[in-house]
This record gives structure tokens, sequence and C-alpha cells, in this order.
């Protein structure tokens, strides 16, 4: 996940697990101003320029603590109906009141010539700058540039502009920046949330069919073609094309549970026709545990390293760990885990086996814990409804579908936290829930996180 992202996903996360953006703003603004006194002294002639964004609810913030010891004026870059969230809204109403001066620039005309200050704090646009620059902020740029000011950034620079300074948020963003705490505790940096699903790769409008996402889902048998479809339908409701491998007494039943299946006899053919085709593949869920499958595994492993693989279930009893690598995720939960690695289903051994085999874990239980070998995440959404049978084969539907766009690491902590989520929803309105009920509601939940942040 590139930082900028990620910054946009604790922000998220951080709502979700109690912060307001009021709160993060407020606490942003703080900082920066803390840092800038710090750094250059107080009783300075400070120029704010802010855009219509959050970045510019930051220097509004910034901008009232500022005024308590330095000449500041603040330039709204735009007009006031522009300012685009509450939270910056609100902050431009606050400073009105504040010993802060402010000049509103609707358009470059309105602009000054120069710009008589001792320090510039640019808050025009910050992590949220898509495409080339439009007026009025390119011309506020060129005029800042001549400045011969101490330029300073929050977040990110806008693009064309010289910062000699950058102050981010919580975050990393760029190159030679003063990271600023904001209070977020350092342990929200390895929660899953909300923001890992809002932030994942989004669907765009102009795209075809087959663009966004194509899945091969590898399960079921006569015995257990439960826990293929449910995989199945939980994968399709965010991967445009299924292809289901199975065995061939499963066949009918894979087709009358639902039409969008692209369904085929598990054949070493077939296996080669459509996983070349696929960008993510699932093999586990009901799949008969036999010579002839593990068979099967081993050469997908092989052959198809550049795919990105979720491993579930009857996968546990067939693979050989010295098969793994880094495109594969494995979903087990304690008792598979244990099986499998011949340790204790614990924190610490998820991210040394992960680390170990060059693989990525998601060990499911009360908590879910995530690791690439590299760090070690927790999610705690879900509770004991998801004892369901079923609802774990859902998740590796998820999980794959989200695979097919994402990094394997990405796509398990959102997978993990949408599922858990889904199932708390549930859990507050109803006293029951199976992997039908769970999988009807995974979009509404979906929905629900794009809310926060």
């Amino acid at each position: 996940m590139d930082p900028v992202t990620f910054a946009k996903v604790l922000d998220a996360n951080a709502c979700y697990y109690g912060f307001s953006k009021l709160q993060l703003m407020e606490s942003a603004g703080r900082a920066i101003a803390k840092q800038l006194e710090e750094d250059f002294g107080t009783g300075r002639k400070i120029a704010v320029f802010c855009g219509t964004g959050n970045n510019a609810g930051d220097g509004f913030v910034a901008a009232r603590y500022l005024a308590a010891n330095n000449n500041v004026a603040v330039h709204l870059v735009g007009s006031p109906k522009q300012i685009k969230t509450e939270e910056a809204l609100r902050n431009f109403i606050i400073l009105k009141n504040s010993f802060a001066e402010i000049y509103v620039h609707a358009d470059s005309k309105e602009l000054p010539k120069r710009i008589n200050a001792d320090i510039i704090l640019e808050c025009l646009i910050g992590t949220g700058v898509k495409g080339k620059l439009k007026e009025p902020i390119k011309s506020a740029v060129a005029i800042l540039n001549k400045s011969k000011a101490v330029r300073v950034s929050v977040d990110v620079p806008c693009p064309e502009f010289r910062a000699d300074t950058v102050y981010s948020i919580a975050t990393k963003k760029c190159k030679d920046c003063t990271v600023l705490d904001i209070g977020i505790p350092r342990e929200f940096y390895w929660f899953a949330g909300p923001g890992n699903v809002k932030f994942l790769k989004a669907r765009k409008p102009q795209s075809h069919k087959g663009q966004n996402g194509i899945a091969l889902i590898i399960a079921g048998s006569k015995q257990y073609h439960g826990a293929s479809i449910f995989a199945g339908k939980a994968c399709s409701l965010f991967a445009d094309l299924i292809f289901f491998l199975t065995e061939k007494e499963n066949i009918p039943y894979v087709k009358k549970a639902s039409p969008e299946f692209i369904v085929s006899e598990l054949t070493l053919k077939n296996l080669k026709e459509f996983a070349d085709k696929a960008n993510a593949i699932l093999i586990g869920p009901g799949l008969s545990v036999s010579l002839r499958n593990a068979r099967m595994l081993k050469f997908a492993l092989k052959q198809f390293k550049d795919k990105r693989f979720v491993l579930d279930a009857s996968a546990f009893h067939m693979v050989e760990k010295k098969m793994l690598h880094k495109n594969c995720m494995l979903t087990p939960h304690a008792n598979e885990f244990k099986t499998l690695f011949g340790c204790k289903p614990s924190p610490s051994n998820v991210l040394e086996m992960a680390n170990k085999y060059k693989c990525n874990i998601l060990l499911k239980g009360p908590i879910d814990y995530i690791s690439d070998g590299n760090a070690l995440y927790c999610n705690f959404s879900g509770n004991a409804l998801l004892t369901a049978g079923g609802t774990g084969d859902a998740l590796a539907g998820v999980l794959t579908a989200f695979a097919t766009q994402n990094p394997l690491l990405d796509s398990a902590l959102a997978a993990s936290f949408l599922v858990g989520f889904t199932a708390d929803i549930i859990a507050s309105k109803e006293s029951g829930l199976n992997a039908g009920k769970l999988i009807e509601e995974i979009p509404k939940a979906k929905k629900l996180c794009e809310q926060f942040g």
C-alpha cells in the first residue's frame, strides 16, 4: 500500500475506533502550529494559503493557533461555498472569530500580486490532488513560488509548489518530511478497519467485463458442495467473472446454485486454461483430499507463481510448505494452523511462519491475525455467530475477489474486517446467522465502510 493510501486508511480506521473527523482535524492543526513555531519561532508574519478540502481545514486550525503569537493572514483560494467538508467549513467559521486576517480569492484575478510574509504555510490540496492544477490554484502556486518566504507544505506539496519543508500528518507521505504526532495510538496502525475496505481499488466507470477481476475457484465435492458454493457466491459479489473447477459429481450442484459461475470439471487441461485467465485463484473449500487433487494443487502453485493464491480448508491437508511463496495467502483456523505448521496458533507464530515460508497468513479466530512475514496485523470485528458453517468459505471468497485487483495483504485485511463487520451488524439486529444471510448482507456492510474517514 502506498503511503498516501495508508494515511487515508488510517484516518478512516481512527474514526471507526472512536476519533471524530473534527477531533483529528483539530489535533492536526494544533500539531502543525506547534511544529512551525518550534522550527521558526514566534512573532513571524505567516501567510496560510488554503484550498477547499480537508487539507485546508488543517490550515484553518493551524492559523487559529498561530495567530496567538504571530501575525497571520489566511488566504482562501476559492469560495467559502466550495469548502467540501463540514469539518473544514466549521473551522473556517471558527477562524472568523480569531485574530487571523482572512482573505477570500474566488478566482485568480483576486489573488495578491506578491506575498508579504516570512513564512508561507501551503494547505491547498494535500493528498487529494488529481490531474493537472486548475485555476485559481494554478495561479496561486505560481505567485507563491516567486516569494522569498520560507515555504512549508502540509502532508504533500501541491504539484508545482516548491516547498522548503513538509509537515506530514500522522504518517510519512513523502521523502524528507517531518511526521507530526496527532494522538492516534500507534497500535491503530496495525488494526484492520473500514478504511481497508474503502480504499481498495475501485471499479473504473469506463471498464468492461473482466477488467475488474477474474477469479478461479477450485473447490467442492459431492459430499461438500455447500462450501464451494458459499465461496463462489461471496466471490461473485466483487469479481467480474468466476471460473469454477470442481469434481465431476459436484458440477450439477454448482450449476444449479448460480448461473454466474463458468463451471467445468477439475482436470489438468481445464486447470491450465482457466488459471491462465484468472487474476486470483482460490483452492480448497469442500475439495476432496486425494493424491490427484494434491498433484493439481502442486502444479498450480508451481506453474502459475505470478497469480495470487488463496488456500483454504482442504488445501491445508494437501499442500507442502516448501510449495508456498509470496503470492500465497493461507486462511486457517486454529486447528488447521497447528496441524500445518506444527506450532501453537499464536500471534507471534503467525508472524514467524509467514516470514519463514515467505507467504501470507490470515489466522481466523475471535481476533484475526494477519501477516505477510514483515508485520502483524489484527482484526477485531466479528462475533460468535461466525462459527456457523460456511462463513469461513464466504471469507475465502471475498478475499479472493479482492485479490483479483489488490495485493494479498490489503485484500486479507479488507476481507477479514468486512466479513466480521457484516456479522456485527447482523448480530445487532438478529440472534442468528448462516452463511447465506452473511453473504446477502456483505454488500450493504461494504457501503457502510465507505462512510468512515
